[in-house]
């Protein structure tokens, strides 16, 4: 683990890079690029499509922060007021006051960007009088990579930690976020350097992220001539892959509709039976993408499976 991935003197202080933000950056870089090669290859205007990538990050970015400040609202709301019993000067105060922008510390909520980008993709559809579908379809490998890519700088990072696991699980060190959150509620041993093997979920997302990029890219020739095709079908694998990670995710940003848990699920997961399996916000919000994924695409077929080029 490499959360800080290096730091240089300024002024007499440290300011450091941090792998998450790096990777993050990397993972939209690499999206754009896909995006707007695909994007010449069906005779859209590049650089409409640039203005629009550029938007849609920032409405990504805003609405995954601002998911997870919703998400985890009375840890920002105790931090901003402190402890009375220790005392802290402005400075202390500020930072922990504003700690909802500090993005370089992990913490956007995939969901969250997703509907971000999708307002600004409904405004330049309309507006552009492009395919709202074909702008999803240039658009969803390049998410899909670039999300992998953001999952490394959660590894790097430690956060998005999974539960309690065997010797193949990963042992955070100090300093992650998954060791200081352990370290939060008494669930590490006195004097210790590293947390529990813990599964690495953020591993497994990349990876599936990658094996839907690598389908969706051998796809896309066949799928052209099917707009929203694509999307669709990366938002229904996707929806499957963040169900099947969220039952072995054990931080504590994670909120329940409903804990559900057996002992038989749980060791076929190699999971802690005290522990919920079922049901995350990120499940149930990941069977209702899946639903309307698969009813968008019913409505697709049902009309010839077409729809006018932009």
């Amino acid at each position: 683990m490499r959360p800080l991935f290096y730091s240089v003197s300024v002024g007499g202080h440290e300011v450091g890079v941090h792998t998450y933000g790096l990777l993050i950056a990397a993972g939209l870089a690499v999206g754009i690029a896909l995006g707007a090669r695909e994007a010449r290859r069906r005779g859209l205007d590049v650089g409409r499509v640039l203005d629009f990538a550029f938007w849609a990050t920032v409405a990504g970015l805003v609405g995954s922060r601002v998911a997870y400040g919703l998400v985890n609202l009375r840890a920002f709301a105790r931090a901003c007021v402190g402890d009375p019993d220790e005392p802290r000067g402005l400075l202390r105060a500020l930072s922990d006051c504003t700690r909802l922008v500090q993005v370089w510390e992990g913490g956007l909520v995939f969901y969250g960007g997703i509907v971000g980008a999708a307002l600004v993709a409904v405004v330049f559809a309309r507006r552009e009088r492009w395919s709202f579908w074909v702008l999803g379809d240039v658009f969803a490998p390049g998410v899909a990579v670039g999300h992998a890519l953001g999952r490394l700088g959660c590894f790097a990072a430690g956060c998005c930690f999974g539960k309690p696991s065997g010797p193949w699980g990963v042992a955070f060190p100090a300093g992650s976020v998954a060791f200081d959150e352990l370290g939060s509620v008494g669930a590490l041993s006195p004097g210790a350097s590293f947390t529990p093997p813990l599964h690495p979920t953020q591993l497994y997302e990349a990876g599936g992220e990658l094996a839907i990029f690598a389908l969706l890219m051998a796809l896309r020739p066949r799928l052209r001539a099917r707009p929203g095709a694509l999307v669709l079908l990366y938002g229904a694998l996707y929806a499957v892959l963040r169900f099947v990670v969220e039952l072995f995710r054990g931080d504590f940003a994670r909120r329940y509709v409903v804990e559900l848990s057996t002992p038989r699920l749980a060791a076929l997961l190699g999971v802690p039976a005290t522990e919920p399996e079922l049901l995350s916000v990120g499940q149930v919000v990941s069977v209702v993408l899946f639903a309307a994924c698969v009813v968008a695409s019913v409505a697709l077929i049902r009309r010839g499976g077409r729809t006018p080029a932009p």
